[in-house]
């Protein structure tokens, strides 16, 4: 199971919110730069960074250059969302910004031909961020709801040929209150691809679960307000882990 800690960026400041509520942001007087390099240090081998301003305003922010000094601070990749809706922004974040992997959200759930056209373009670059209230896929950056079934889409998205889910129930994000384990092995089980479980890890025992659905393509997990408030460290999470996959 790969530890993939967060770092959400609105007005260039690290913060968390509840359940997607652009309101319920909760800034955390932490510098994203030295966040990154503790995460590094720490023992991370990808960091997850996403411009919420870009997703919130549907347009460029000053955060992707917060980004950029990201990806130049660390010697370990990041993946780079929030308000990626063209080929332009993918090239972007990947030729400019320094990402190694862009997550697409809206992009995915609105306009199949382009993400067809993205991955023949960037591969396994392409990451789809599938983000769901009740198992109904919500798009720009959470406030705008579709009829579009959750599995559904991730059963397409992965004949299309992505290789990689982040699956998010925003219900739970935010809260501490663990993930959504039944929702994030069916939706692996049935898409047959990896998926990175979001949203809503607060314990260690919360890692424990998703070690047990590992087994069904689960392979990883996104863990950011965890962290900021303490629950537990870094570290303690990947020696969680490890305790769980010995080999």
């Amino acid at each position: 199971m790969l530890i993939i800690p967060a770092i959400d960026l609105k007005n260039g400041r690290c913060v968390r919110l509840t359940e997607g509520r652009a309101a319920s942001a909760k800034i955390y007087d932490h510098d994203p730069i030295e966040v990154a390099r503790s995460y590094e240090a720490a023992g991370a081998t990808l960091i997850h960074v996403v411009d919420l301003d870009a997703a919130f305003l549907e347009s460029q922010s000053s955060n992707r250059e917060i980004i950029r000094e990201i990806a130049r601070a660390v010697t370990i990749p990041i993946e780079a969302g929030g308000g990626v809706r063209s080929l332009s922004d993918i090239e972007y974040l990947r030729a400019d910004v320094g990402a190694r992997y862009v997550i697409v959200g809206t992009l995915a759930a609105t306009d199949p031909n382009a993400l067809i056209e993205a991955v023949n373009q960037f591969g396994d670059s392409i990451v789809v961020g599938i983000d769901a209230r009740e198992n109904r896929v919500a798009v720009r950056g959470w406030t705008g709801e579709t009829t579009i079934d959750a599995i559904e889409l991730a059963k397409r998205v992965a004949k299309i040929g992505v290789r990689r889910i982040v699956y998010t129930d925003i219900a739970r994000d935010g809260r501490l209150e663990g993930p959504n384990l039944d929702m994030t092995r069916r939706l692996a089980e049935a898409c047959g691809i990896n998926v990175t479980a979001s949203g809503g890890v607060g314990s260690l025992e919360d890692l424990d679960g998703l070690c047990e659905i590992e087994r069904f393509g689960v392979d990883s997990v996104i863990i950011g307000k965890a962290l900021y408030e303490g629950r537990f460290t870094l570290e303690t999470a990947l020696a969680r882990v490890n305790r769980s996959n010995p080999s």
